[in-house]
This record gives structure tokens, C-alpha cells and sequence, in this order.
């Protein structure tokens, strides 16, 4: 197949997501508003949002797997419970309809961790608020962490009752050969992991919140985005790993051990 027609296929796919994005925007706009003007039956706004997540991040599954023909080999399971957190290595923005399929497709829908300027980005950033993702400061300073503290401690309360996983890149961006010369990363394909995120997390949900900890390994190494999105990896691997947030005792040392691990996982292939 000829580079041309490699595009146009990268073409369409870009179509049809932002198609489906935009196509939910409208059943979760009115969903929304109902949740908010009529909050005596949440229980029943939120179960219609959780349909339309389920049903935008199906319908990018099924051309990611069917339409391009890519195949996700998953290594575990997700779990059961309604609430966990997740974190992941970042190789690429196609990370988040892989993350979709193996962890929305099986368990629970996933909220990120976003900047609040993310809000106001047209069509993503709208959904960001409609879905309820926690929006944070991310500053520097003992104020900007404390309303971060408090953002996710709320998120926490309603997470209880909604349900909802919480994604964590604790790499904090995509890696690029040159992001990780500058850090001086010890990897040769992960970034330096940060613990902010994840800190915040341990003070504001409960002890007994499973950790998901997914590693995703592009098996015909990594490609542009753009060429992922004519299946240039046409196989993309997925570990599972589980623990609990009660067992982390030190972040800093408990990321660096799973980055190690990853690392390790990266280099078997």
C-alpha cells in the first residue's frame, strides 16, 4: 500500500473520531444539564453518561481492531473494582484508545487527571467537564497543592457513588528521545516517573483502592501518531500488574521499581 493511501486511511480514522466525539457532545450536553438542574436523580443522569462513554469508546475500539486491523494482546485482567486508580507508561496519544479498550471494554469508564485550562479546548475539553475529570492547578506552592488536595478528596466523595477509574501518566507527557536526554532519564524508553500525582491520590481516597498499573509495549517499537493511525504497530501489547495503595509506602521509590520493571518488560519484547 502506497504512502498515499496510507494517508487517507489516517485521514479517515481522524474523521471518524472526532465524528464520534462530537456526535456524544450532544446526548451528554442535555445529560449534563440534567444532572446539575436535577440532582434528586443523579443515580439515573449518571447512568446515561456512562452509556454514551462506553458507547463513543466502543464504537473507536471497533475501528481501531476491525477497521485498521490492529490487535491488542492483553497480559491480565483489569479487575472488578469500581474505583481504581490506573497508571501507565506514554509512549504515544494513541495510548488512549488502547487504555479505553483494555480498561473501559472490561471494568470500569476512566476520568483523567487534566489541567483546568484543558476546559476550555473546543470538543475535548468540554467532554473533560461534562464527564466530571478532575481539574487540576498543578502549580508550584503549598496553595496550588492543597486545592489540588481538595479537587481530588471531592472527586473521591463522588467516585464512591458514581464509580469511575482515575488515569495516571505519572511520566506527566508522551516520551520523546529528546525529553529524555533532557531529564537524563536511567531508561532508554521511559521518562522519569513523578510522584504528584499519585501522592495527592494516597491522601485523598481510601487505602484499600487497587492500583492497575498497565504497561504498554508497541511491538514494532514506536511510531508517529499520525502513522498509528493506519496501524503502522499492528500489534500492541498490554501487562496488567495490581496492587494496593495501602502497600505504597514510599512513592518515589515505588515508581522507580515500576519503571524498571516496564523497562525490563520493553526490552523482552
Amino acid at each position: 500500500m502506497n504512502r498515499i493511501h496510507l494517508h487517507l486511511i489516517s485521514c479517515l480514522t481522524s474523521l471518524w473520531v472526532i465524528g464520534n466525539l462530537a456526535f456524544w457532545m450532544i446526548p451528554l450536553t442535555i445529560l449534563s444539564v440534567g444532572r446539575v438542574t436535577l440532582p434528586g436523580i443523579r443515580g439515573l443522569w449518571q447512568k446515561g453518561i456512562e452509556v454514551c462513554y462506553r458507547a463513543a469508546a466502543g464504537l473507536n475500539s471497533f475501528w481501531m481492531l476491525r477497521v485498521i486491523g490492529i490487535r491488542i494482546r492483553i497480559e491480565g485482567q483489569v479487575g472488578d473494582h469500581p474505583s481504581p486508580i490506573i497508571i501507565s507508561n506514554h509512549q504515544s496519544w494513541f495510548d488512549i484508545p488502547v487504555i479505553h479498550h483494555v480498561v473501559t471494554g472490561r471494568g470500569p469508564i476512566i476520568k483523567f487527571l487534566i489541567k483546568r485550562q484543558l476546559v476550555w479546548v473546543p470538543i475535548v475539553g468540554w467532554l473533560c467537564w461534562m464527564l466530571g475529570f478532575p481539574r487540576l492547578y498543578r502549580g508550584q506552592g503549598q496553595e496550588a497543592r492543597q486545592k489540588d488536595y481538595e479537587t481530588l478528596q471531592r472527586f473521591s466523595n463522588g467516585a464512591a457513588q458514581d464509580g469511575g477509574a482515575i488515569l495516571i501518566f505519572p511520566e506527566g507527557t508522551r516520551f520523546t528521545e529528546a525529553k529524555r536526554l533532557a531529564q537524563g532519564a536511567p531508561y532508554s524508553d521511559l521518562l522519569t516517573p513523578r510522584v504528584g500525582g499519585l501522592r495527592i491520590l494516597s491522601g485523598a481516597l481510601p487505602p484499600d483502592t487497587p492500583v492497575v498499573d498497565l504497561t504498554i509495549i508497541y511491538e514494532a517499537g514506536r511510531k508517529p501518531f499520525w502513522d498509528c493511525l493506519h496501524g503502522a504497530v499492528p500489534e500492541i501489547r498490554v501487562i496488567i500488574h495490581h496492587y494496593r495503595l495501602a502497600d505504597i509506602d514510599h512513592h518515589t521509590r515505588w515508581l522507580n521499581q515500576r519503571w524498571a520493571e516496564k523497562q525490563a518488560l520493553i526490552d523482552q519484547g
